[in-house]
C-alpha cells in the first residue's frame, strides 16, 4: 500500500513539471513508437537547426526547460525522455534497462522524425548515451555534432562510492546527493517528499541500469572509440564536479577529433541547471564557428 501511495504521489509531482513544460516553456508532446514501446519526445516548434537534448540519470525531459529556453530564439529543439525514465515506460523486464539499447530506441525514434545535420546535447548518462547515437549514425551522417555536459565515457575509478551517493536511503543521504550535486541553490524539500524520492529513486528500474551498466562495462563505456566520430565535440563541465572529473573531461578531449573543453569556475554536477545562459552562449558560439 505505502509503494502505491509513493507512486501516485510521484505522478502528481511528474504532471505538474510537464504541465509547466507545456504551458510555460510551450513545448509540444511528439510520442513516437519503437516496436511497441512509445518513447516522448517535446518539440519547440521554433525555427532553426534541430538540437536534442538528452538528460541524465534520475532525470528527465524537463530537466533541460531553463537551457532550452535560452536555445530556442536560435534553434528548434527538442528534447525526450530516455526509455524508462519520464513519461517513457518499458516493461518490467531487466534486460531492456541497457544504455546502448536506449540510444538504439532514440536513433530510431529520430529517424521517424526525420531530423537531419542535428545536434547532441547529452548531460551526464545522456551524454553518453548521446555518444553512443554518434557512433551508431557515422555512416548515415544525421549528427553532426556532440555537446557533452559533464559526462564520461568510462568507468568512474570510485564507481561504489559514487553509486552509494547516487542512491540515497535516507535524509541524511539525499542531502549529501544535493551537496554533490548543486554548487549553488540546493532544493528543499519536505521529509514527505523526500521519502517519496527515496522510494521512487531505489525502484527496480534504476536498480536494473545501475547493474547492467556494471555487468556491461566494456560495451556501454565507449572509452577512446569517440576516437571515430569525426564530428565536432564540445565538452562543458564544472571544476568541482565529483561524478565527472577534470581528468576525466580532458581525457575526452585528448581524444575527440574536434574538439573544445570549457569548465566552469566553482561549479558541481547540474551545471544545465545552474548556468543555463552561459552554457547557451558557448554553445551557440561553437556551432557557429563551424557554421553548424
Amino acid at each position: 500500500m505505502k509503494a502505491i501511495f509513493y507512486q501516485l504521489v510521484y505522478f502528481y509531482f511528474l504532471w505538474k513539471r510537464y504541465r509547466k513544460l507545456y504551458q510555460e516553456y510551450k513545448f509540444q508532446p511528439r510520442p513516437i513508437k519503437i516496436a511497441s514501446q512509445k518513447i516522448y519526445f517535446y518539440d519547440s516548434h521554433t525555427k532553426g537547426k534541430p538540437i536534442l537534448c538528452i538528460h541524465g540519470f534520475l532525470d528527465s525531459a524537463v530537466g533541460f526547460r531553463k537551457l532550452a529556453e535560452h536555445l530556442k530564439g536560435s534553434f528548434q529543439i527538442f528534447l525526450v525522455d530516455v526509455p524508462s525514465f519520464g513519461k517513457s515506460k518499458l516493461p518490467d523486464n531487466k534486460y531492456l534497462f541497457q544504455i546502448d539499447l536506449f540510444a538504439r530506441m532514440i536513433y530510431d525514434a529520430l529517424q521517424i522524425l526525420d531530423l537531419k545535420n542535428l545536434t547532441l546535447v547529452g548531460h551526464s548518462m545522456g551524454g553518453l548515451i548521446a555518444q553512443h547515437i554518434a557512433l551508431i549514425d557515422q555512416k548515415k551522417g544525421l549528427i553532426d555534432s556532440l555537446v557533452l555536459l559533464a559526462s564520461a565515457n568510462a568507468p568512474h575509478p570510485k564507481r561504489d562510492e559514487m553509486r552509494k551517493i547516487l542512491f540515497p536511503q535516507n535524509k541524511l543521504e539525499f542531502q549529501n546527493l544535493f551537496e554533490n550535486l548543486y554548487s549553488l541553490e540546493k532544493p528543499e524539500f519536505s521529509d514527505f517528499v523526500l521519502n517519496t524520492l527515496v522510494y521512487v529513486w531505489n525502484s527496480k528500474k534504476y536498480l536494473y541500469l545501475a547493474e547492467n551498466t556494471i555487468t556491461r562495462e566494456k560495451e556501454i563505456f565507449i572509452g577512446n572509440k569517440i576516437k571515430k566520430l569525426k564530428i565536432p565535440t564540445l565538452i562543458i563541465s564544472g571544476k568541482e564536479d565529483i561524478f565527472t572529473t577534470q581528468e576525466d573531461m580532458r581525457r575526452i578531449l585528448k581524444w575527440t577529433q574536434k574538439g573544445e573543453l570549457i569548465l566552469i569556475e566553482n561549479a558541481k554536477h547540474v551545471i544545465h541547471l545552474e548556468y543555463p545562459e552561459q552554457i547557451s552562449k558557448e554553445i551557440i558560439n561553437f556551432l557557429s564557428k563551424y557554421e553548424l
